[in-house]
């Protein structure tokens, strides 16, 4: 029993944790379906007995236990006649077609309600990572199971349910089925025949409705890739919490169409029995009545049977195609485990609204603790002024960064804001307070606007903060000489535009946001040399309305910092003003003679 449990109830157990109680309500309602379906089909006896030879109180012991259906008849001061026994299968098996109508989209809301949830939790989980965690895990994983298996696991909800629900309705039918044979399926297969004709029209809505999930799969995947991708940059100033909204946005309209789907299909399902049981029943008074003929009660049991028998089948169906995709649901639990174990710690709730000192205090870090990244650093950051990290290869400039951006947390020692420890705010308000700049510009395939806004509302107050962000990064003459403005289209990392312009456009994005410290993490060594003077020039324009960070190798870059940290593998080694370190530092000294930095 518990070998079986394992095996078959643990994936129920998944997705009650994000369904609860509505699943017990949606394999009632499959209970419902199959008892109005079985007392309908009952009815057909004493149908065949009127026929023939009239309701006896012998013929009534015939229905077994199934004889409350004519005493309930009879209750409500009908006859048992021929027209009311139809007339009372009709109303059950209308009643059937109304609660298996509500069972599909009930399904299919459950469905998508559950792929709706599990996505939102995985897109929250990949923000809530910690960068340390997220650079350990292998991003193919996240990718896949995030784009590709999620839509597996849709396949597996609806198969396993539909397994389950195969399982009650064939209970119901073994119960009430006697062996026969199968002439009876003849006269379904012609209504399911002639039935096609009246739904024809339904499946160019559907195909509609299906061109459009395809369409806003593309996108989502398209924004997803753009998310891993760009990972850092959008922990790093918090703005993963935006554009998960865009994700979010975009899974909405997936659903809006995929519910479509599911209603087409609930009517077609729900309706295409009734319609086959019309002609069933037009048969039967055609014989009966105009024909003189009389039907045998063993086709009742007969349809019982056939009934059983094709949920036998559908139930093999359906099993199978959950068995195809459950490895779906198994990469679902074990990246979902991985977002929990690896979350990272938010910090306390006080939220930072402007960040005014960064003091740096005995800061060590390694990633092994036989391999030091920075040793007992102390530094001041002072507000509005330019600060420059300069070194070799591995001398720690980036960890340095890291660190300060909240990306990764010291080993030892202390990161001090506004003279509290770091640790006692909120730790996305603090990242929210940087503009971050990479040497590769973090540019997403849509049009400027939405690129430096991120895609705010334009709203009068929002089109006048991106102007004043564009003329800043000195942009703004490039943006109004395009044919289409702030609404062309830079394409899939910015392939339509230039490396220069690329970068204006970041540096315009984090002038957007109102930031209180810039940090420029090789800004413009991918660039030439006329790109990076003008770059430079609109850093220096810069200077003294924000703090800046400055990570670079070039003269041109860091001659004009207020104050220059020089790092070699992992110690300070030298600090203050380009001149200043001219004169007193040797090292520094051969690295301009030498162009290293």
């Amino acid at each position: 029993m518990n070998k079986l449990i394992k095996k078959y109830f643990r994936y129920f157990s998944f997705f009650y944790e994000y369904l609860g109680y509505k699943l017990f309500i949606l394999l009632s309602s499959s209970l419902l379906v199959g008892l109005l379906d079985g007392f309908g089909l009952a009815l057909f006896i004493p149908v065949f007995q009127v026929a023939s030879e009239g309701i006896t109180p012998e013929s009534k012991e015939g229905l077994g236990s199934l004889s409350f259906l004519l005493d309930g008849i009879e209750s409500f001061g009908f006859g048992l006649n021929l027209n009311v026994i139809l007339a009372s299968m009709m109303i059950l098996f209308v009643l059937k077609s109304i609660v298996k109508f509500y069972d599909g989209v009930y399904k299919t809301r459950l469905q998508m309600e559950f792929v709706k949830k599990l996505r939102f939790e995985m897109v929250d989980g990949l923000e809530g990572m910690s960068f340390k965690n997220f650079v350990n895990l292998d991003a193919g994983k996240i990718q896949n199971t995030l784009s590709g298996e999620v839509f597996k696991v849709t396949y597996s909800f609806l198969t396993y349910f539909t397994t389950i629900q195969n399982v009650i309705l064939l209970l119901v039918y073994i119960t009430l089925a006697m062996l026969s044979n199968f002439q009876f399926a003849i006269l379904v297969s012609i209504g399911g025949f002639l039935s096609n004709f009246l739904f024809k029209f339904i499946f160019k809505f559907t195909e509609k409705a299906s061109v459009g999930v395809t369409a806003y799969n593309h996108e989502f995947q398209s924004y997803l890739i753009q998310a891993v991708h760009n990972y850092k940059y959008l922990k790093a100033t918090d703005y993963f919490s935006k554009y998960k909204l865009k994700l979010k946005e975009i899974i909405n309209s997936i659903e809006l169409q995929q519910k479509k789907i599911g209603v087409y299909s609930s009517f077609m399902s729900s309706t295409r029995e009734p319609v086959v049981l019309l002609v069933v029943i037009l048969v039967i008074l055609i014989q009966v009545n105009l024909m003189g003929g009389q039907i045998s009660s063993i086709m009742v049991s007969l349809l019982f049977f056939y009934r059983a028998l094709n949920y036998v089948i559908s139930l093999q169906t359906s099993w199978q195609g959950f068995v195809s995709h459950y490895g779906g649901i198994v990469a679902s639990m074990e990246l979902m485990n991985d977002f929990r174990d690896k979350k990272e710690d938010p910090g306390k709730p006080e939220k930072i609204k402007k960040l005014e000192t960064i003091k740096i205090d005995k800061l060590k870090f390694a990633y092994n603790p036989k391999i030091p990244v920075l040793n007992q650093v102390n530094l001041d950051i002072e507000r509005l002024k330019t600060l420059a990290l300069v070194g070799g290869s591995g001398s720690g400039k980036t960890t340095m960064v890291n660190l300060i951006i909240g990306l990764l947390q010291p080993t030892e020692g202390k990161i001090i804001i506004n003279g509290k420890a770091r640790s006692e705010f909120d730790i996305a308000s603090y990242r929210r307070r940087f503009g971050y700049i990479t040497q590769e510009p973090v540019i997403f395939n849509d049009n400027i606007f939405n690129n430096v806004t991120f895609w705010d509302d334009k709203t009068s107050e929002n089109v006048a903060r991106f102007n004043q962000a564009i003329k800043l990064a000195n942009i703004d003459s490039f943006v109004e000489g395009l044919p289409n403005k702030d609404e062309t289209k830079l394409g899939d990392n910015g392939m339509l535009i230039s490396g220069g312009q690329k970068q204006r456009i970041s540096i315009a994005r984090e002038l957007y946001k109102e930031v209180d410290v810039l940090i420029l993490d090789e800004a413009t060594s991918a660039l030439d040399s006329e790109t990076e003077r003008s770059i430079q020039e609109n850093i220096d324009n810069l200077r003294g309305k924000y703090t800046i960070i400055i990570v670079a190798h070039r003269l041109s870059t860091v001659k004009k910092a207020d104050k220059i940290l020089v790092l070699e593998a992992g110690d300070v080694v030298g600090e203050g003003t380009f001149e200043e370190l001219i004169a007193k530092s040797r090292s520094f000294k051969r690295m301009v003679e030498l162009q290293e930095f």
